[in-house]
């Protein structure tokens, strides 16, 4: 492959790309494909963290990843219902939000594996654990 076939392929696969992103976002909105982002960050982070404790292993990156999928069926029917049921989208973006909240504490708990300094990011994500757990 030439200079000139990797330039056009890299155009190409950026123009898919780009049209399949614009889809998404102009059908759902920002919240869904921001969870889509922070799960493969969270995947990447969640491999890293692995990697430098001992605790890398094939089968937890398979269970990981089929429950992240498992999480965008159940947001995605949630947004088909109620697009169906109510003609709206809220409760779809409110779904997809609660677990884009799930995914940045996450990610935020393998940057602390690896020893990343988090600063303020810590007071924040204690109240996101606080909120969370109902208090």
């Amino acid at each position: 492959m030439d200079g000139n076939n990797i330039v056009a392929f890299i155009k190409g696969f950026g123009a898919a790309v780009g049209t399949v992103w614009s889809f998404i976002v102009g059908a759902m909105g920002w919240a869904f494909p921001t969870l889509l982002l922070l799960m493969v960050a969270d995947f990447i982070s969640g491999v890293s963290a692995g990697s430098t404790r001992e605790g890398l292993s094939s089968s937890k990156g398979r269970i990981g990843f089929v429950k992240k999928v498992h999480i965008l069926i159940i947001v995605g029917a949630v947004y088909l219902l109620e697009k169906a049921i109510f003609q709206t989208q809220h409760l779809g973006d409110g779904v997809t939000i609660a677990y884009i909240i799930i995914e940045f504490i996450s990610i935020t708990e393998n940057a602390g594996k690896l020893g990343v300094p988090l600063g303020p990011v810590k007071n924040f994500i204690a109240v996101l654990k606080e909120k969370g757990d109902g208090k």
